[in-house]
């Protein structure tokens, strides 16, 4: 029973120290804002490659070392600030190789140029807020991505190779794009009866991956503006069915990388 209170207690711990950087970092910067759909998912993963090297190597921090009681008056007392890659260093768990290969990476980032491109991304990821005007249907607003190599102190770009950077940053920039599932392999599924949106299929998928946030209901409405007499409230069951299949589709392909953490 102790053993489990003990457990219980440092889990909430270590939740409140999560919510804590949550609200430090991840809401000072994305924001409150309801994003929905691949493409802000993509460009969120962006912004977030480059705030880890940020906020790990520029963003000191001061830690709570204890408190002192004076009758009411409560005085913390914190230690000297500093960066999660200098504690990181400090805590001597890493090999030395490991330590002097981050210590590189550190000495060759341009922290101005780093949080231009974190602005930069920012303001892309905010395009795709649920609170922005709606756009067009079918528009796709272009990926915006983070380059590293835009990031480096001139003196250790010509000198510095991609194996002296972090592995997994180095991967995820030079790997082959990640792009939205084309609308044809999301409608591959068998028919056996005849299908009142066979011609519309396409369409329909375009406006899934535009605006996933979007109902049968209204895009049934819009199929009947568009295509007026032609659809009525009885095809909608058949629209509802069609639309689970091609989200299932579109959940299968898109993949989360597992370095969306901004952990060194």
């Amino acid at each position: 029973m102790l053993y489990a209170a003990r457990l219980l207690s440092s889990r909430c711990a270590y939740r409140g120290y999560v919510e804590q950087k949550n609200g430090a970092i991840v809401r000072q910067v994305v924001g409150y804002d309801r994003f929905v759909g691949v493409p802000a998912y993509q460009q969120l993963y962006e912004l977030y490659r480059a705030l880890r090297l940020y906020v790990n190597c520029f963003q000191p921090s001061m830690k709570l070392q204890g408190k002192h009681y004076d009758g009411r008056k409560v005085r913390l007392v914190y230690d000297r600030a500093k960066t999660p890659l200098q504690r990181l260093q400090l805590s001597e768990v890493l090999p030395a190789s490991k330590a002097q290969e981050l210590q590189q990476v550190f000495q060759a980032l341009d922290p101005v140029c780093l949080f231009e491109q974190v602005k930069a991304l920012q303001q892309a990821l905010f395009v795709h807020s649920a609170s922005v005007s709606p756009r067009s249907e079918g528009e796709l607003i272009p990926l915006r991505r983070f380059c590293v190599e835009d990031c480096l102190m001139a003196s250790f770009a010509p000198s510095l190779t991609p194996d002296a950077l972090i592995p997994e940053t180095i991967a995820a920039q030079h790997e082959k794009p990640e792009e939205l599932p084309s609308t044809r392999l999301l409608l591959e599924w068998h028919r056996t009866r005849n299908d009142p949106f066979k011609d519309v299929w396409e369409l329909i998928a375009s406006w899934v991956l535009a605006h996933p946030e979007r109902t049968s209901g209204e895009i049934l409405r819009e199929l009947q503006h568009l295509f007026p007499e032609h659809y009525q409230v009885s095809h909608l069951r058949t629209l509802q069915r069609g639309l689970r299949k091609i989200r299932a589709r579109l959940r299968a392909m898109v993949v989360v990388p597992t370095s969306c953490a901004m952990s060194l």
